[in-house]
């Protein structure tokens, strides 16, 4: 019997209903698990357009895991996303400071004009080491742990909200970080993306992450926004990355295979561990990795008022 969460996890709206189950993951922020997490159960709102998954955990459960983590997880590598909000802060600011909500190891934050001071918050303690050692400050591991006298011209999220469960808390923690006349920009999924809401629902590549809790929409960044000060937002909706057609194949048969059945997936992706003698643990998981695929991803932008 699958829980049931009383209300939208965003907005709170009793209007929700059950996409479908989540298959369980054991492979997380780049090491394998001991034992697989519940994959749960994908919930959209039909007040919001929002999606998200239930039950999770708890919020210290997720550090552990996160502070865990492999250093590299996370690459910058082929991103369509990261060059245009370059772009973005470059016709805002060419001087001031800039702060990327989970950093990684400084990748993107190293890209931006040597003229802007880069801070960044990043609970993996591996992560958060390396970006230290190629001059990024951090000065705390999660938005709630920062100085609260600290502020930002400019504030990066970039494939982070999805990986909170309350993202209203960490969008107002950010708020309150932000300089009158800065920008907030986010880079998640786009949770209105018509295959992933009527095709593939809980069994989508990028729902099927155990790290990617919450997949809010745009109408749910203008219901947010709403009495905060803030110019209404904008979006660009994009793919996740540049892909040559043979990779782009491969993933979506991969994709249209964990549809049908993710037992078989996990059989091969078992298969193809014990042949290239992977150290153990292995997996023994699997979902696709489908990023370039379709135009799932959005860059949302949100102006304080001066």
């Amino acid at each position: 019997m699958k829980a049931e969460p009383a209300a939208c996890r965003l907005c709170g709206d009793l209007r929700i209903r059950c996409v479908g189950a989540i298959p369980d993951s054991d492979y997380f922020a780049g090491r394998v698990l001991p034992k697989p997490l519940d994959g749960g159960h994908l919930w959209k709102c039909d007040a919001c357009q929002s999606m998200f998954r239930h039950p999770v955990l708890g919020a210290f459960a997720y550090l552990d895991l996160y502070a865990a983590g492999a250093a590299d997880e996370w690459s910058a590598d082929g991103r369509q996303d990261l060059a245009i909000i370059r772009g973005i802060i470059a016709q805002q600011t060419r001087r001031g400071n800039v702060l990327d909500v989970g950093c990684g190891a400084g990748d993107f934050l190293l890209t931006l004009p040597a003229e802007l001071t880069k801070y960044g918050v990043e609970p993996s303690v591996a992560a958060a080491a390396a970006a230290r050692e190629r001059g990024v400050s951090i000065p705390a591991p999660t938005l709630a742990q920062l100085p609260p006298q600290l502020g930002f011209d400019v504030i990066t999220m970039i494939d982070v909200i999805e990986h909170v469960a309350e993202p209203q808390g960490l969008l107002d923690q950010a708020l309150s970080h932000l300089a009158p006349g800065g920008s907030l920009i986010i880079a998640t999924g786009d949770a209105s993306n018509a295959l992933w809401n009527r095709v593939f629902r809980s069994r989508f590549w990028y729902s099927s992450f155990p790290e990617h809790l919450t997949f809010p929409s745009l109408r749910y960044f203008h219901i947010w926004h709403e009495g905060r000060g803030l110019q209404a937002p904008t979006a660009v909706k994009l793919k996740y990355r540049r892909i040559p057609i043979w990779r782009a194949a491969l993933y979506l048969v991969s994709q249209v295979a964990y549809l049908v059945s993710p037992w078989l997936l996990n059989q091969v992706g078992q298969g193809i561990e014990r042949s290239r003698r992977a150290p153990c643990p292995r997996r023994r998981c699997f979902s696709p990795g489908a990023p370039g695929v379709f135009t799932d991803h959005q860059i949302v932008r949100i102006r304080r008022l001066p």
